[in-house]
């Protein structure tokens, strides 16, 4: 009886096996495991929505720093990368545990996934509530500028209030002479029209005494006044001064109240410290981004292993042993060579040393004749020359 041929399965098409990438999954031993490619899928979609948000977090972050929008994409794209990098090898490094979950790695690695969930979390919750910290931050702005204006009053309060001081003080002795000057008209003007003290009218002698006071004092306070103006313009100058520069510093300070990333993050605490419900919210958004970031390992972690599992593991034992195996054989191999080429340079050798016995005699026999045609040779010189002669030795 003939048997039934089982249909090969259809070739995946090039979304699964990016999304069987983004899962950290062999495709080529997936594509024959019928019950896990749709898990699989699963998990690849899950990575992929993390990394779309990690991009999308990275770039508003950046857009906060920089201002160029190629600069702004090319950080994003980077960072997400490095973020989908790193989903990838903790998902890949729960796969090589053969479905014996460790307690210690998994907690480990779900908490770097909750960090990294969180951190991920906050750009895109200032991007959610950013009409509401946009208007927290001006109001943040003005407190910081009135708390730092009253910084500078209390800073610059005793040298200002002793030019307060000084113009108030000359300002009263001003005031003082004019008083006087004003007694003394009042008296001079009452004796000429007869309802002063002497009841006459006219320029009567006491008239004439009190229009000589009155002159005196007149001519004072011109004086008093021309020399009080240019110290009272030299006060107000410096008091001016004072301000102008008091305001320099407020421009300079207003300059460094920038909307950048953590004025943002500090108007968002203000902001949900002062308006409970806000916070409830914001709670919630950043729990469900981090367990956005957090499911591709927990649906790894909670998958039972399958046939992909083992269709891996029995690859890996394989591949392992293939590998002891080579690495045996080479050894072999290495010491197989090394005796053979031991071997045969044993036979050049004796072949060398057969071949050229006749001659070496007829060397040695010569050498001899030579030495003993010397006077006062030593056989040490002899032996010395015999061994560069016949077997090339110093």
């Amino acid at each position: 009886m003939k048997k039934e041929e089982v249909p090969a399965a259809p070739a995946p098409d090039g979304m699964t096996r990016f999304l069987w990438w983004l899962a950290a999954a062999d495709a080529d031993i997936l594509k024959d495991c019928r019950t896990e490619k749709e898990r699989y899928r699963i998990i690849g979609i899950s990575v992929l929505v993390t990394w779309m948000f990690a991009t999308l977090a990275w770039g508003y972050f950046f857009s906060t720093i920089v201002n160029d929008d190629m600069v702004v994409a090319g950080l994003a794209l980077f960072f997400g990368f490095a973020i989908l990098s790193i989903d990838r090898t903790l998902i890949a490094a729960m796969s090589r545990t053969n479905g014996n979950i460790k307690v210690l790695p998994v907690i480990f690695r779900l908490v770097l996934a909750v960090t990294i969930g969180l951190f991920i979390s906050q750009p895109v919750v200032l991007m959610l509530f950013k009409k509401d910290i946009d208007a927290q931050l001006e109001l943040s702005k003005q407190t910081k500028l009135d708390a730092y204006r009253e910084q500078l009053v209390k800073l610059n309060a005793g040298q200002l209030g002793t030019l307060q001081q000084s113009i108030d003080l000359g300002k009263a002795q001003l005031a003082q002479k004019a008083a006087e000057l004003k007694v003394y008209k009042d008296g001079y003007i009452k004796e000429t029209d007869g309802t002063g003290g002497s009841g006459r009218i006219g320029e009567s002698d006491i008239a004439r005494v009190k229009k000589s006071a009155y002159l005196k004092s007149e001519e004072e306070y011109q004086a008093m006044q021309r020399a009080w103006e240019p110290q009272q313009q030299q006060l107000q100058a410096q008091i001016n001064k004072m301000h102008s520069v008091d305001s320099l510093k407020e421009t300079v300070y207003l300059g460094t109240l920038t909307n950048g990333f953590l004025a943002q993050v500090e108007a968002l605490h203000e902001l949900t410290e002062t308006h409970p419900p806000v916070k409830q919210r914001y709670r919630l958004i950043v729990f469900i981004i981090t367990l956005i970031e957090v499911m591709p390992l927990l649906s790894k972690i909670l998958m039972p292993k399958g046939e992909y599992d083992e269709k891996l593991a029995a690859a890996t034992a394989q591949g392992v042993i293939a590998a002891q195996l080579e690495t045996a054989n080479s050894e072999q191999l290495q010491e197989h060579y090394q005796a053979a080429a031991l071997q045969a340079d044993k036979e050049t050798v004796d072949h060398l040393f057969e071949s050229t016995r006749d001659i070496r005699k007829e060397q040695a026999e010569a050498l001899v004749k030579e030495w003993r045609s010397r006077e006062h040779n030593q056989y040490h010189h002899l032996w010395q020359q015999a061994k560069k002669l016949l077997l090339g030795k110093i």
